[in-house]
């Protein structure tokens, strides 16, 4: 795994000086080596502290990958009796893509403890072709951390040698997910520790996308998987191993990057095995599909300079590589990280339930690569909204019965607005059963408004029109227009118009008398 190193644990590259020299190193594994890898300070590199010691023949898929003439040590696993799955950065110059000699590289299977002469039990093979993912980068941003190393003699398949299957193509596992990781690396942190050589394991639990490249620091989250325990870490040695899912298991990871010092509690990131671009090399592809990676960053942008509840929210996918589709999750950017809207739709207006929390965007760009996620920065915690929206008319125009009111409605939040327009009028009507009047008296005269809806129409952002037909002539007829944002808050001041409609005069008809 790569794991932030001081300069002098670096990885050793002293040549062994005799054939004597090297079958030491061979059978009597490496009793002080560096970790499996190691870089420049300040950089990732490769390397399970708080685990349990484990047999061979509860994870008979585990091998020891090692490079005596190096001194490199790095776990790995069985694809088949031929075939065993490492990390790309296990048998690379150091920080470079260049890989050692196949004749270099060992493995070791079938043994719960490889420091010394291996027993009877364990398998140990030379390798004779190493294929390294074609798009695999070490630094500064690791990704497609994978390689593939062909046996030159088949191993014997028994109860502590079995190859293990991968997990489905696109299956990553969802987070929360219970996950096991086993290897031979370190089991405490400290640079001065050196690994004991006997097998352990330890139980994490898958992280979402977002999480993992967050915590890890790296872009290529189609790539990654991460996984975190509260008391156990990867360390040095366990790079390349397995990181497997369920039962009967599927392998989901490759050790890959970590923290330096090994500490518990903080995430570990692996290979993600299910990712289309990492799965297809696997698979025999030297041009898997390339999964999109940002070239612009994401941005979530709001009404106003700060964001108010009601008021939408629209997440900027940036710029991308590969011709992604896109999903935009609206989600609260504390602990909870409860999601509020997942989809294609990257407008979303926060609820009032949203008020006094931040919120960010994750844009998640797929493509035949895989799915890269990003994320936006974080809004100010949404406000309540307090700016009351408008509303005026700009023109009235009737014939006949038939009138039509223009008018504009507007929030300065963006806030959505239902809008009702209507056209009032008072008509005489019966009124209510009283007592008799008193002989002479007239009966009373009674009034009551009536309100007729009126059809609208959008004809531009903000702007409206309204029609309505059969308005009686010779009685004022007033036109209003009721406005309320979502958040109930109604204009200051309401429109009204008013007119009285006419009947047209009768032409005056000529004749002889």
């Amino acid at each position: 795994m790569r794991h932030l190193l001081p300069a002098s644990f670096r990885r050793s590259t002293a040549l062994t000086a005799a054939v004597l020299s090297l079958l030491a190193c061979v059978f009597g594994v490496l009793a002080g080596t560096a970790g499996a890898a190691a870089v420049e300070e300040g950089q990732l590199v490769p390397f399970v502290v708080g685990g349990q010691e484990s047999s061979v023949s509860q994870f008979p898929w585990q091998v020891f990958v090692f490079l005596p003439s190096e001194k490199i040590e790095c776990g790995g696993s069985i694809l088949s009796s031929t075939t065993i799955l490492t990390a790309a950065h296990c048998v690379d110059h150091e920080g470079t893509t260049t890989t050692y000699p196949p004749g270099d590289v060992m493995i070791m299977a079938g043994d719960s403890n490889v420091n010394g002469f291996p027993p009877a039990s364990a398998e140990t093979r030379f390798v004779s072709a190493i294929r390294v993912h074609p798009y695999y980068t070490p630094q500064p941003n690791i990704k497609d951390d994978a390689a593939a190393l062909t046996l030159t003699e088949p191993l014997t398949p028994s109860s502590t040698v079995q190859a293990i299957p991968l997990v489905a193509s696109g299956a990553t596992p969802a987070p929360g997910t219970a996950l096991t990781v086993s290897g031979y690396g370190k089991q405490e942190g400290a640079a001065s520790a050196q690994p004991s050589g006997k097998l352990f394991s330890a139980s994490l639990m898958a992280l979402s996308s977002d999480a993992c490249r967050s915590a890890v620091g790296e872009p290529n989250s189609a790539v990654l998987l991460c996984a975190v325990s509260p008391t156990a870490a990867t360390c040095q040695g366990d790079s390349g191993g397995p990181l497997t899912e369920g039962s009967p298991p599927v392998e989901v990871g490759i050790v890959d990057v970590g923290p330096e010092g090994c500490p518990a509690g903080q995430p570990d990131g692996f290979t993600n095995l299910s990712a289309p671009e990492v799965r297809a090399f696997i698979e025999g592809s030297e041009a898997p599909p390339v999964a999109a990676r940002p070239t612009a960053l994401p941005a979530l942008k709001t009404i106003g300079s700060n964001p108010v509840d009601y008021s939408p929210l629209t997440c900027e996918a940036g710029a991308w590589s590969g011709a992604p589709s896109f999903t935009y999750s609206f989600q609260v950017d504390n602990a909870s990280a409860q999601v509020l809207q997942s989809g294609p739709n990257d407008v979303f207006a926060p609820p009032s339930t949203a008020v006094g929390l931040p919120l960010v965007c994750i844009v998640q760009a797929s493509n035949a690569g895989g799915v890269t996620t990003f994320r936006t920065g974080t809004t100010p915690a949404i406000a309540a909204d307090t700016v009351h929206p408008g509303a005026s008319i700009s023109a009235l125009k009737c014939h006949l019965t038939a009138c039509t009111l223009s008018f504009i409605a507007y929030d300065p939040n963006a806030v959505a607005l239902s809008v009702r327009p209507a056209a009032l009028y008072t008509v005489t009507v019966r009124c209510p059963r009283r007592k008799r009047t008193k002989k002479g008296k007239k009966p009373p005269v009674c009034h009551a408004t009536r309100t007729l809806g009126m059809t609208l129409k959008a004809v531009a952002p903000g702007a409206f029109r309204a029609t309505v037909s059969r308005l009686p002539y010779d009685r004022k007829i007033t036109f209003t227009v009721a406005v309320a944002n979502a958040a109930g808050l109604l204009p200051l001041k309401t429109p009204v118009r008013a007119t009285t409609l006419r009947p047209p005069k009768k032409k005056r008809t000529s004749g002889k008398h």
